[in-house]
Formats: C-alpha cells, structure tokens, sequence
C-alpha cells in the first residue's frame, strides 16, 4: 500500500497524542446509534452475516455511517454509490482520489490526514469502519475491534491486509472486497457487475502481454533521500502487466518493503524503473531526485521511468495500476 508501511512508522515518529480518557464532547461513551434501514431496500434480506478476516461481522441492517481508512477505499464507495453514507476518512495524506471521483470525496469530511484519534474516530458515530489493516486497533490509538463492536460498530478489513502482512495482498483482494460490501450494503447486483467488469479490464491486459516477454522492472520509491523496494501487491502488478518485479523474492520472508542501497541498484542497473510516488509527490520532484542521485543508471539516462501512484495498489486503483504499467510497457 501506500505508506510502504512505513507510514505507520511516520505516524509514531510524528508522537500522535494518545488520549488517557475520552472527553465529554469526544465521546459519549454511548454505543453508535443502530443503523437505520439500508436505503436499497430496507432491511429485506437482513440480518446477514460476513467473513472477514477470520471474524464473522453482523448486520442487522445495512450500516449508514461509515468511516474510510483508506484513499482507494473512499473511491470504491463512491463508485458503490455509498458516498452519502461516508461520514468521515482519514490516511487521506497517502493519497488523492481518482479524477473521476474527486467531486464526490472532497465532500466527505476529513477525519484526520494519517491516523486519527480515538476522539475523532468515536465523535463520527460511525457503524462501519472500513480500515486498510488492524495495526491501529491496539487499544492505545484506536479501541480494539472487540471494544468497537460492543459499541455497535463493525470494523471491516482491506481483504490483502488481514493480517498486515502485505507480502499476501493481490489485485484481485478487491473481488473478496466487492462480495462483502454487496452483502453488508445489500447492493449485490452492483458489486457483481463491478467485479465482472474488472474481471474484464484484467483479461483484456492479459490478452495483450500473452506471449511477450517480460520486462525487467525494478519497483521503486524514495523517502527522506533513501531508496526502497517492494513486494507483494506491486509485484502481482507488474506480472500481470507483463513485466517482473527483479527484487521480487530477495526481501526477508514477510516483509512488505525494504531499503536498498544506491550501490546495489546500480550494480544492478535496471533498463526499467517502475517509480511509485507517494502521497503529494510529483513526477517532476521525483525525476529530480533520481537525476541527482542516480544519473548514472541506464533506466534514468533513457528515461525508461514509469509513474504509478503507490496509492493505486488496491481496490479498483490496483487495477489501473496494471492497465496504466502495461500500456507503458507494451504499447
């Protein structure tokens, strides 16, 4: 995802208040109001029950406050025709909604731009939690997910990030994704005919690179002026869009992203940069540091670079992501 994870990490560095007790204006400590009836239906076809993460989630109808933790999320809800219900978003800092859903997201109320308080959290009166990982849930930052559900508020998880090991996710986790949230919300229809179409777009791109070769890549982003690497959902990226990831394999088992030294990937010297931007990074920012640091190497000489948003790795961004590095690499 975005933050290479290590957005978590910049989240403890940046020494986020924890607050010992909730305030009178932050929290009522009065459990979330029971959802109202879906508005597809009323609440025909409920209760309904989904699988998530190894946990079972109960909704007696379909949630009408919802909270997005994540950029791709958000514009999957929009796209979903649930952006009414998204009463609040946060880790909006890692990334910017798609074209064709800003309209609708910078509608929606900023939470807070990384992780946000529990204050903030509570104060939404949220009834769905749409999370990218349970790594905040500690009790500590945010309330545990058992702690949230005795409140009436479910808490649902990015299906590649269960377990926050990011080694596992894929592009298609968006299909788990799409199945449950046409349950919860009653809306299987349009989730069945998302997932069809996406099934598609990703066929089409298949059938495109069959029978080309791959292109050696080197997937790639840079923070504070050091240089990191990537697996998981970025290397199921580029092997659908007919390349391969050439640092897929060589980090420690179950890590997600990892250093690399500017020696080594000169050593290496990829024809091929895949370089993935984080949030508010510009390209021209990014071929400047790579000019600087990097002149040498023959990927920045002929300018073989391809910008992908590292933002675009999940939901219906992961599939762009495949489309937008094929057609660069095999117009």
């Amino acid at each position: 995802m975005t933050r290479i994870r290590r957005g978590r990490a910049a989240v403890a560095a940046l020494g986020l208040a924890l607050a010992a007790a909730l305030t009178a204006c932050g929290d009522s400590s009065e459990p979330a109001s029971p959802p109202a009836a879906a508005g597809t239906g009323g609440s025909a076809g409920y209760p309904v029950n989904v699988t998530n993460c190894g946990r079972t989630l109960h909704f007696d109808a379909a949630p009408q406050r919802i909270i997005s933790g994540w950029p791709t999320s958000t514009d999957l809800l929009v796209e979903l025709d649930l952006a009414d219900r998204v009463v609040g978003r946060y880790n909006t800092s890692s990334g910017d909604p798609a074209p064709t859903y800003a309209a609708a997201v910078k509608d929606i109320p900023v939470l807070a731009e990384a992780a946000p308080s529990r204050e903030q959290l509570l104060a939404a009166k949220p009834d769905l939690i749409w999370a990218d990982g349970s790594y905040l849930f500690d009790g500590q930052q945010l309330p545990t997910i058992d702690d949230l559900n005795a409140r009436g508020i479910q808490v649902l998880i990015l299906s590649g990030f269960c377990t926050d090991d990011a080694t596992r996710a894929k592009v298609t986790d968006v299909q788990t994704d799409l199945a449950a949230l046409g349950k919860i919300f009653g809306i299987t229809d349009r989730t069945g005919k998302l997932s069809g179409d996406l099934d598609a777009r990703l066929a089409a791109v298949d059938a495109k690179t069959k029978g080309t070769q791959a292109v050696p890549v080197a997937m790639i982003s840079t923070y504070d002026g050091s240089i990191y690497t990537y697996e998981g959902v970025y290397t199921d990226i580029a092997q659908r869009a007919g390349a391969r990831n050439i640092y897929a394999g060589t980090l420690p088992t179950g890590q997600y992203y990892g250093e690399l030294s500017k020696e080594q990937i000169l050593k290496d010297d990829p024809a091929t940069l895949v370089y993935l931007l984080s949030g508010g990074e510009s390209e021209q920012t990014a071929r400047k540091f790579l000019t600087d640091a990097l002149p040498t190497l023959s990927a920045v000489r002929s300018g073989k670079i391809v910008f992908l948003p590292q933002w675009d790795s999940t939901n219906l961004g992961g599939v762009q992501g495949v489309e937008t590095l094929a057609a660069a690499l095999h117009p």
